[in-house]
């Protein structure tokens, strides 16, 4: 569904390789994260795969056809929730639907299913400033799967949360993937986090942003049922 070939990034002004040569392809349905430390080109890979950013050279392709530029077949969860504090939960929810033309019903309908899925139903008529930082994500979240994408992307949405409230949003985050069966790439640099939720991880050199190792998840059904072989999987990658 997702291929990068041959993609490199480049900086100038001081000249700077971010990623250099990166060949990765991302099959319909699946949960992949890019794993790495703080300026290995994480996000400006999924910014490229956002059409936020272009390639220096190679190409990043969605079903077969270059990507140019952003698109409404994918969205992006920022690590900023960015909700707008002068609207309610619901319309913050169905914000991007109005942009893209849905319907008044249909935007309607499908914030309240994903308020319900993100377990803020009950909150939909409430102001963003009402909401704890871990309600603002989950708002977030709905609002990017209420867009109705192929793709959903992440760039560390949950970084800034403290532990208890991160582990829910991995269970929650675990569930709806599961239940809409959508593509999802995401950037992380916690282990834990990849290999709670994904189904592949990559990992990038911290020198130069190329594909270091690749690694398979096959633990199957709710990954907290599952703790030791997680904590196996997470001391591989960790000692490697």
């Amino acid at each position: 569904m997702i291929e990068l070939i041959n993609v490199s990034k480049t900086f100038t002004n001081p000249y700077k390789a971010i990623l250099e040569n990166v060949n990765l392809t991302i099959k319909k349905g699946e949960f992949v994260c890019i794993l790495g430390s703080s300026g290995v080109g994480k996000s400006t890979l999924l910014n490229m795969v956002a059409g936020l950013e272009k390639a220096s050279s190679g190409k990043v392709m969605l079903n077969g056809k270059e990507i140019k530029g952003p698109g409404k077949d994918r969205v992006v969860m920022f690590q900023e929730s960015a909700l707008f504090p002068w609207l309610t939960v619901s319309k913050n929810v169905q914000f991007g639907g109005k942009i893209a033309g849905v319907p008044v019903r249909e935007r309607e309908q499908r914030a309240e299913k994903y308020l319900e899925m993100v377990g803020l139903g009950e909150y939909k008529d409430y102001r963003i400033e009402q909401l704890s930082g871990g309600m603002k994500q989950r708002v977030a979240l709905a609002r990017a799967l209420a867009m109705d994408s192929e793709v959903l992307l992440m760039d560390e949405p949950f970084s800034a949360l403290d532990g208890d409230t991160k582990h829910k949003l991995w269970d929650e985050v675990d569930h709806i993937r599961r239940e809409t069966k959508k593509t999802v790439l995401m950037v992380t640099h916690s282990v834990k986090e990849a290999v709670f939720l994904a189904d592949r991880i990559i990992e990038l050199y911290p020198e130069h942003g190329g594909i270091k190792a690749e690694y398979q998840i096959e633990i199957k059904g709710n990954r907290k049922d599952h703790e030791q072989e997680m904590q196996e999987m997470i001391e591989r990658i960790t000692g490697n």
